[in-house]
């Protein structure tokens, strides 16, 4: 009896010390402590226009909406030459099990996100869909088509009004 207990704890022993070295040794937010060279680019994604107008959402989207609006706080993640704002999004997305949804864009040539986190496009109105912006901007690219240096803002934000109600520039449209 003795030796089988002691089996089955240095088995247990043994699976935790292989678990352990079984981490994520490569780039991205969860990688531990960041080497003082390291390119970064700090990320954050929310949903606050909901809020105010939780009336004109999809009902079957109320639970996705996290109370304070924010689905991704902001986050320093290690970044790689030749990154983009879109290969961050889906990085963050997958490490954090944040729902992504992306089409190509035959037209633009350039990847569209459709849906974050369970809020899609048209969610909460006709003019709703996801935006963002690098170091403050809106930007007028496709999120695969602007190359991050490091040291970068990016913030992902849901729009009500075509980007108007988030301070994004919207090209051919009327007030």
């Amino acid at each position: 009896m003795k030796k089988k207990l002691l089996a089955l704890v240095l088995t247990g022993v043994l699976a935790l010390g292989v678990l352990a070295g079984c981490g994520d040794s490569g780039s991205g937010s969860g990688a531990g402590e960041i080497p003082e060279d390291a390119l970064t680019v700090t990320i954050s994604i929310d949903c606050k226009t909901i809020l105010d107008n939780m009336d004109n959402l999809k009902s079957e989207k109320a639970e996705f909406v996290p109370e304070d609006g924010v689905i991704l706080a902001p986050t320093e993640v290690v970044i790689e030459e030749g990154d983009t704002v879109f290969d961050v999004l889906l990085a963050v997305c997958q490490e954090n099990k944040i729902g992504l949804e992306h089409s190509t864009s035959p037209i633009y040539n350039t990847k569209y996100v459709e849906g974050i986190g369970q809020l899609y496009e048209f969610d909460c109105g006709e003019l709703s869909g996801w935006n963002f912006f690098v170091d403050g901007e809106g930007a007028s690219y496709g999120s695969d088509k602007i190359t991050l240096s490091g040291g970068e803002v990016i913030e992902w934000k849901y729009t009500r009004d075509l980007g108007r109600d988030v301070g994004a520039y919207v090209e051919g449209v009327e007030e």
